[in-house]
This record gives C-alpha cells, structure tokens and sequence, in this order.
C-alpha cells in the first residue's frame, strides 16, 4: 500500500509539473533562439505571442476599462506591425499574413485562456505566479521597442 502511494504522489507531482502550462514562458523562447532572432519567422512568433497575451489580458481585465483599453491597445500595436512586417520580409499577401496572424494569436489565446483559468482554479490569479504574467512584462519591452 505505501508503494502505492509513492507511486501515486510522485506520478501526481510529475504531472503537474508536465503540464504547468500549454506554452513555454517566452522568456525561454527568446532564450533558446537567441541566435535566430533576425529570422522573421522567430519575430513574428514573439510578436504573435505578444499579440495573443495582450487580447488574453485585456479581455480578462474588462472591469479596469483604463487597463483592459490598454492592452487592446498594445495588442493592436503588435498585431499591426506584425501583419506588416510578414508582408515586406516574407513576401505575404496581405490575406495570408492576416490569416496566418490571425490564426496563431487565436491558438496561443486559447492556451493563455486554458492556462489563467488553472491558474485562477488553483491561486486565484489569472496571470500573476504563472509564465503568463511573465509574458507581459517580455511583450511590454518588445512592444516598446517597436518603431
């Protein structure tokens, strides 16, 4: 019987820590593909996460309508330069940068969504102690630095 317990509190830990989360902090991206960082490709994934984690945040801030518009707003940045800059660099359509934008920040908002709603089940907080809030601080940097 205690083997069984072991066996299921250690099974039970690993699989929290397997599934802490749907994506990688960003954090860790930008770590892991330093090297990469002047392929658009690379670019335009941060920027998407970027742009996914600012609509995430603005939605879930509704209440504060200073806070949540502000999100929006950096989200509309985000997205903006990103359809653009897929169009010069990558030579897109106009309609394949959109659909791919699109698409992606639809995805990655789905994992925020899925990812703040455990967090929120288990602290309370929706983006605050998860790599969600971290992403924030990440994209507040890039979205500065945007020209």
């Amino acid at each position: 019987m205690k083997k069984f317990i072991y066996i299921f509190l250690v099974y039970f830990l690993l699989g929290n820590i397997a599934t802490a989360g749907s994506m990688i902090p960003l954090n860790k991206y930008i770590e892991d593909n330093s090297k990469h960082l002047e392929d658009p490709i690379t670019r335009a994934y941060i920027l998407k996460r970027c742009a996914a984690a600012y609509l995430y945040a603005g939605g879930i801030t509704q209440a504060n309508k200073d806070i949540s518009n502000s999100f929006v707003a950096a989200y509309k940045k985000v997205a903006l330069f990103t359809g653009e800059m897929l169009m010069k660099e990558m030579g897109w359509s106009e309609k394949v940068a959109s659909k791919s934008l699109f698409t992606d920040v639809e995805n990655m908002g789905e994992n925020y969504a899925k990812d703040g709603n455990d967090s929120f089940a288990k602290t309370g907080k929706y983006m605050q102690g998860n790599y969600i809030g971290q992403d924030l601080k990440i994209c507040k940097g890039v979205t500065e630095s945007l020209n």
